[in-house]
């Protein structure tokens, strides 16, 4: 099931809603009706929150790094970014960017608040208007000093990992930061119980993100250790252009295959997906023929890092990538699947 649904692009760059956040917006709404006030904070936060996300996504493009999209939770919001910059300097400053949006954001608040001084807006929304834009302000301040904490997931943690990695093996910096960011959760929900329970809620979501960050981040540089050929499988469902789509499901039910390889006298052509044939009415797909339906022509070589192969299968939505030799870029010697991803992942955490 899909938690969350595309709400608009900026730059080319997917914007997300998170169902929960709706949910809360909903809840927020009905709670604080007549007085919006509350509800109308909390909206403009969670623009400001995008900007903010925008932001890391912006310098990240600017870097020639692929942003899949950003998704807005009720906690905050998440830059979906392809992969980890291999120079720190450039993670330093994609993690850096997200908190310099909030302080300016909020000083532009706070410069809007000074000099508006208008007591009320419209009915049913009853706010004080200047003590508004101060209080975004604050908040937005808030936003980019919290996330300037040297602790994963926080900015900080990354621009933290960075400083270090210059100095580090990046696993290394890795667990330092990771490290600071379990402790630094722990301690937040340990005062919480004393204080308030929504500190309880933000330290253990604080110990989880630089856990589950910390162990993602050495899988995934370990794992460029682990080559194509390593995890490569044998060919099992392939046909010719000519093959009906009612027979390309029977080999592809026969090889418990997702995707069909489509050959010409041996020569790959590229591959016919799950997905285009299921749209085809059951009734026409035993006359409509595979070369009918868009191929894909992608291929990974042996000798490629298998998170290549697995980048290829994320851009293009596909659970089967062919496996060619450079000297022979035609024919393919065997396939890359989700199997093969998970028996990487296996590997790379023996190799840790």
């Amino acid at each position: 099931m899909k938690y969350s649904f595309k709400i608009g692009s900026l730059w080319g760059i997917p914007i997300e809603l998170h169902i929960t956040f709706v949910l809360l917006m909903v809840l927020e709404f009905f709670l604080s009706y007549p007085q919006l006030d509350s509800f109308v904070f909390i909206l403009l936060l969670f623009v400001f929150v995008a900007v903010h996300e925008l932001s890391h996504s912006l310098v990240a493009r600017h870097y020639n790094i692929r942003v899949r999209k950003i998704v807005l939770y009720p906690i905050g919001g998440v830059s979906e970014i392809e992969e980890i910059p291999e120079k720190p300097s450039v993670e330093w400053r994609m993690a850096v960017a997200g908190p310099l949006a909030s302080f300016l954001i909020g000083l532009a608040l706070f410069g809007a608040g000074q000099v508006i001084t208008v007591e009320a807006a419209s009915i049913p929304v009853i706010i004080t208007t200047r003590n508004f834009l101060l209080n975004l302000a604050q908040v937005n301040v808030l936003l980019g000093a919290f996330n300037l904490i040297p602790a994963f997931p926080m900015d900080g943690g990354r621009v933290f990992r960075a400083l270090l990695a210059e100095r580090l093996k990046f696993t290394d910096a890795t667990k330092y930061a990771a490290f600071i960011g379990k402790l630094l959760g722990v301690v937040i929900s340990v005062l919480g119980i004393w204080y308030n329970i929504w500190l309880v809620i933000i330290g253990v979501f604080i110990y989880i993100g630089a856990t589950e960050e910390a162990e993602s981040t050495i899988v995934s540089t370990t794992l460029a250790r682990v080559r194509v050929k390593d995890v490569i499988l044998p060919l099992a469902a392939v046909a010719s252009p000519q093959t009906t789509l009612a027979d390309a499901l029977e080999i592809m039910f026969k090889a418990r295959s997702h995707d069909i390889l489509i050959e010409i006298d041996g020569n790959l052509q590229g591959i016919v997906t799950w997905s285009e044939i299921v749209k085809i009415n059951p009734e026409r797909r035993s006359s409509l023929l595979l070369q009918q339906l868009p191929v894909k022509q992608v291929s990974t070589f042996l000798d490629d890092p298998i998170l290549e192969a697995y980048k290829i299968m994320t851009r293009e939505k596909i659970d089967v990538v062919p496996v060619v030799e450079k000297e022979a870029p035609a024919k393919a010697v065997g396939v890359v699947t989700n199997q093969s991803i998970a028996y990487a992942y296996e590997k790379a955490r023996r190799l840790r």
